[in-house]
């Protein structure tokens, strides 16, 4: 088979391996990359694909390892703010608490109904996107939702 001839410059630290690889195993320089290139055109583009993909795996981590950190922070955020309500908030006198339960669970209930509409399609929990729309009213003085 004919051979042609390419010239090829290569960094130093990398001849430098070539010509220890070729004078260990008793071969020509040539042999040593030319095995390495049909090696490469054999292996295809797989391990350009492979290092793509793990560039988009690694990427895919960061962001989780970020969701994850933010959820972590909504978490302690909401345990924070439950501590502080109940530490600021008095007791209820025995003759309200049956009334104070029933607007209780009135008021639990109209929540629940916001979220149920809130998580729908398009939507968010976001008090900014609640004043928006034009359904729903928010009091933020009074922590009430209503229709």
């Amino acid at each position: 088979m004919a051979r042609g001839g390419i010239t090829v410059y290569l960094p130093r630290d990398l001849e430098t391996r070539i010509r220890r690889i070729a004078r260990d195993q008793h071969r020509s320089e040539s042999s040593v990359v030319a095995e390495a290139v049909k090696a490469r055109f054999e292996r295809g583009d797989g391990g350009a694909k492979e290092e793509s993909a793990d560039r988009r795996l690694n990427r895919v981590d960061i962001r989780l390892d970020k969701a994850i950190g933010e959820s972590l922070i909504i978490k302690e955020i909401l345990l924070l703010f439950v501590r502080v309500w109940l530490e600021h908030n008095p007791p209820i006198d025995e003759e309200m608490e049956e009334s104070a339960a029933a607007s209780a669970e009135a008021r639990f209930e109209r929540f629940l109904d916001f979220v149920t509409q809130a998580l729908g399609p398009g939507k968010s929990l976001g008090v900014a996107s609640a004043l928006a729309g034009n359904d729903r009213n928010v009091d933020l003085t009074a922590g009430e939702v209503s229709a």
